[in-house]
């Protein structure tokens, strides 16, 4: 089955443990091998507080997740992980960038 960015854009997000997440707003593709890679989830309030995503009033929290956390797409785009693993996989970009504690 062939699916485009239009099919997919603005699906809704299931975790493995039921909970509707948010939305597809993006898939990543590789340009080496034309693969998607990963998708951005626009999440919902909820759960961006839930798992500690970056938000505000005008943009809503977001997350990156690779292809292989995805179960089956079909109406709906099931994850194979739930709501809790997400917060390990979450990392806030000033995380990254912190320097090392100093010994």
């Amino acid at each position: 089955m062939r699916l485009s960015d239009d099919n997919l854009r603005g699906l809704t997000v299931i975790s493995a443990d039921g909970t509707a997440i948010g939305s597809v707003a993006e898939l990543f593709v590789s340009s080496s091998d034309w693969r998607v890679e990963s998708i951005r989830v626009e999440l919902r309030k909820d759960v961006a507080d839930r798992i500690g995503a970056d938000r505000t009033m005008f943009h809503r929290g977001s997350i990156e997740l690779p292809v292989s956390f995805i179960q089956s797409v079909s109406d709906a785009v099931v994850l194979s992980i739930d709501v809790d693993k997400l917060r390990e996989v979450h990392r806030p970009p000033e995380a990254d960038a912190a320097p090392p504690p100093s010994a």
